[in-house]
């Protein structure tokens, strides 16, 4: 039998939510799962760095919905709808279960205001762009959890967590090989890209200003409207939202889901300059032009490159050495003058 566990990070609303939530605490175990998540208030920077670092570790993430949105965020976001989007740009396995009728609840259960009725409107149809299964008690709720969660196991495996000696050394040498052969096309890359002494004129880049074009859901008064905004951005801060994640291949969707977070930044204060009832905004979607010409800029540096991948329609890139250069370079801490003179 193998002894293989996975951790699967479960967000849930928590008032709303209590006994199925502890009905996933008891299922999910016996279904080769250990459960995290559960007992965490998503509330505060700490707390919300201890979530992302548990999403980070979690080999699949399961969103429960019922008949709440949430408690808000600073931003307006409501945290279980942060760790989805995390969840998701981490490129996590995804389960949503979500509640077939939460009209239907009992009035305790209800979002209390307008306004949040209208965000988990918005929510719940963003969720169900992806995988989304129905429940309506808890007794549905554990017979779709049964079903579902061994699915996704079967079709997104994932490496999950063995004892240290199930661990053979021909694998790690495996790896270890394909290592050393991704770093020797890498350097040759680096080589073949200064050698090439293209004359392309000087190009925007480091702290120049770029225009980010994109649309959002604008939120004031009770109501929602999409709006089209542009937003300024310096290179750098565009570069650093996806490089820290490329030093692996990562398809484009990942790429605009990661630049998207960093314009949310910025996207709030841009929308009042127009709109100054605005008090939160969502679903950031880049303006198509706007993304090609983002990757066209920093292919163009020699920044990233792009990975054939013959067994995926998607289009995948990755940093070149000259890209994980200065990624280092704008990331790592250097030491104050005064810590350098004492």
């Amino acid at each position: 039998m193998s002894e293989k566990r996975y951790q699967v990070f479960v967000s849930a609303t928590y008032s709303d939510l209590q006994p199925e939530r502890r009905l996933l605490a008891q299922v999910l175990p016996a279904l080769g799962c250990m459960p995290c998540g559960l007992d965490l208030n998503p509330s505060g920077i700490s707390a919300w760095t201890s979530i992302k670092r548990l999403i980070d570790e979690s080999d699949y993430y399961l969103l429960l919905v019922g008949s709440r949105y949430g408690s808000l965020s600073p931003s307006g976001v409501s945290y279980t709808h942060m760790e989805y989007v995390y969840a998701t740009t981490k490129q996590k396995p995804v389960l949503v279960l979500l509640h077939d009728a939460p009209e239907t609840r009992s009035v305790d259960l209800q979002e209390l205001t307008s306004e949040g009725r209208l965000k988990l409107r918005d929510f719940r149809q963003l969720l169900q762009r992806g995988l989304t299964a129905g429940w309506s008690d808890e007794r549905t709720l554990e017979m779709t959890l049964r079903q579902q969660m061994p699915e996704l196991i079967s079709s997104r495996p994932m490496p999950g967590w063995v004892r240290a000696n199930q661990v053979s050394n021909p694998q790690l040498e495996r790896e270890n090989n394909a290592l050393k052969q991704r770093l020797s096309e890498l350097e040759q890359e680096r080589d073949d890209w200064l050698g090439k002494g293209d004359d392309l004129g000087p190009l925007s880049e480091g702290r120049d200003i770029f225009d980010v074009s994109y649309r959002c859901k604008a939120y004031a008064a009770g109501n929602c409207e999409e709006v089209a905004v542009r937003s300024q951005l310096p290179w750098n801060a565009l570069f650093l939202s996806f490089a820290p994640y490329l030093s692996q291949p990562q398809h484009e969707d990942f790429i605009a889901s990661k630049v998207a977070e960093r314009v949310q930044e910025v996207a709030l204060k841009d929308v009042q300059t127009s709109r100054p009832k605005t008090h939160a905004v969502t679903d950031i979607s880049l303006a198509p032009l706007c993304f090609n010409t983002i990757k066209v800029q920093f292919r163009t540096l020699g920044l990233i490159r792009r990975v054939p991948r013959p067994e995926d329609a998607r289009v995948w890139w990755q940093l070149t050495t000259v890209g994980e250069k200065l990624m280092t370079t704008l990331m790592a801490v250097r030491k104050s003058a005064a810590t350098r003179q004492a």
